[in-house]
This record gives C-alpha cells, sequence and structure tokens, in this order.
C-alpha cells in the first residue's frame, strides 16, 4: 500500500548517501595510505642509521684488533665477515644487512686508498630527518 506523496521524496536518498560514503571512505582511505607510505619510509630511515652504526662498529671494532703496532682498515666486506688474522677467526659483523632504502645488498663503499672506511645509502632520494648538511641518502655517511 502506498500513502500517496509521502514516502516519494525518500526515494533516491539511500543511493545519495551511500555515494557519499563511498567519497567520503575513499578520501579518508587515501589519507590513511599516505600516512602508511610516510611511516614506512620512517621506519627505513630508522633502520638505516641502525645499520649504518652496526657497521661503523664492525670497522672500528676490526681496526681495533688489528695485530701488532700498525692499524689497518678492511680491504674488503668479507673481513668484517670472517677476520682470519689472528689465531682464532673474528666476526665483527654477524651479517651483511642490505640497505634498507633501496632494499639491495650494495652499499656505498668510502674508501680511502684501498681500505673501506665508511658506508652510504646509493639513493638519491630526500630523507625525512637526516643531519643539517644532508639533503640525499647518498650524502648520509657512516663512518668511524
Amino acid at each position: 500500500m502506498r500513502t500517496g506523496q509521502g514516502s516519494r521524496p525518500a526515494r533516491g536518498f539511500t543511493y545519495l548517501m551511500l555515494l557519499w560514503w563511498v567519497a567520503i571512505s575513499g578520501i579518508v582511505l587515501a589519507a590513511l595510505g599516505q600516512s602508511w607510505a610516510i611511516e614506512a619510509r620512517r621506519q627505513r630511515e630508522m633502520e638505516l642509521v641502525f645499520r649504518g652504526q652496526q657497521m661503523v662498529a664492525a670497522l672500528q671494532s676490526y681496526y681495533d684488533a688489528s695485530p701488532g703496532v700498525v692499524k689497518t682498515w678492511p680491504t674488503r666486506i668479507e673481513d668484517l665477515l670472517e677476520d682470519g688474522r689472528g689465531p682464532v677467526i673474528r666476526r665483527h659483523l654477524r651479517q651483511w644487512w642490505p640497505d634498507p632504502i633501496t632494499g639491495r645488498p650494495d652499499w656505498g663503499l668510502i674508501r680511502q686508498g684501498p681500505y673501506i672506511h665508511g658506508v652510504y645509502s646509493p639513493s638519491r632520494q630526500a630523507p625525512l630527518r637526516a643531519p643539517p648538511d644532508v639533503q640525499r641518502y647518498d650524502q648520509w655517511r657512516f663512518e668511524p
């Protein structure tokens, strides 16, 4: 039974509300996705700092563990993973981590002659938070 003219204005109301709900949900999800992307990037940047500091500590440990009077830096990354210069094999770094920014295992190496003196990310992206003189990740150096 129809009640006449009273129910007619509400006919498209549900459809219109559904369209508004979809539009607002899309906007909220887009903002949330961007927030997640920034948070993921911030986490990768924190991991970059952690891994960079671990590699600096490994380089310093290798240098300090040099036998004899003359101290040396490693010439290969493998030397940090397995240092056979003494009677006992020493591991200054447990594993070679990939660069968290690029996801690849190839870090940039800072060399002084044949010796490795530090590492950096080869990424040319701009970091979210970095030291004042750093505009790109490849300028952010980790060295003792």
